[in-house]
This record gives structure tokens, C-alpha cells and sequence, in this order.
């Protein structure tokens, strides 16, 4: 995506990480991130803030991983993915440049952008 394009809190798109770019136990792989940071910066810079989703072992999850169904996303005409139901990793969040930005799958609810914010906040202790 070109960086300057105009990216919204709640979207999520592919992306892919390399294997050689992760340390620990780091998401990698192609998979749907969230973009969890607000609309303001995601204009102002070439970066936005975005947690990775993943549908393996969805159950049993700690509180700040939120479940995500898939009633939850309005896909994007240009999505062909089928969507399941995956949990938001806000215990994983990343600032990815917005060239990594791949095609997009499609935008979360307002009710569901604001639990994965929720997540994120509980994660970095904010109140």
C-alpha cells in the first residue's frame, strides 16, 4: 500500500511477516492485522499501530485477547477470504509501515474496534 494512502482505526488487512524478521514467539506468517491506532495519526505518519488476529485456539483465551466472529466484519467488496471466527492478539501490538499493508479484508464494528482497543489499553496498563 502506498504510504500515504488513507488507512482508518478498525480496518484489517493482510500482511505479511517474515520468519527472519520475528524474535520469540512473535506472530509471523501472511495473516489479518487490526489497525487499532487512531485516525489522526494514521494521516499524519507513514506507520499505523495494529495487532495480528489468529484463528488457532480461539477458546480459552486470557481477557485481552478479544473474540472476534466474523458477524463483527463488513468485508470489502475485493475480499474473497472466507471469514471465521479469530481472536485479536492485543497482547502482540506492532507499529507496521504502511507499505506492509496488503489487501484489505475488511473494516471491524464500532463495537468491536472498541473491544480490541480495550485489550490494548488493559495490556499497556492504561487507564
Amino acid at each position: 500500500m502506498d504510504p500515504t494512502a488513507e488507512v482508518h482505526q478498525g480496518e484489517i488487512f493482510w500482511v505479511t511477516i517474515r520468519q527472519s524478521e520475528i524474535r520469540g514467539s512473535e506472530q509471523f506468517g501472511r495473516r489479518p492485522f487490526i489497525v487499532v491506532s487512531r485516525d489522526a495519526v494514521n494521516k499524519a505518519v507513514k506507520t499505523v499501530v495494529a495487532v495480528p488476529m489468529s484463528t488457532s485456539n480461539v477458546l480459552n483465551q486470557p481477557p485481552y485477547r478479544i473474540a472476534i466472529p466474523p458477524t463483527e466484519i463488513a468485508r470489502d467488496v475485493s475480499c474473497t477470504s472466507e471469514l471465521v471466527l479469530s481472536v485479536a492478539k492485543a497482547d502482540q501490538v506492532r507499529v507496521l509501515g504502511k507499505e506492509r499493508l496488503e489487501q484489505r479484508i475488511g473494516r471491524l464494528s464500532q463495537t468491536a474496534t472498541i473491544s480490541v482497543t480495550l485489550g490494548v489499553a488493559f495490556v499497556l496498563n492504561i487507564r
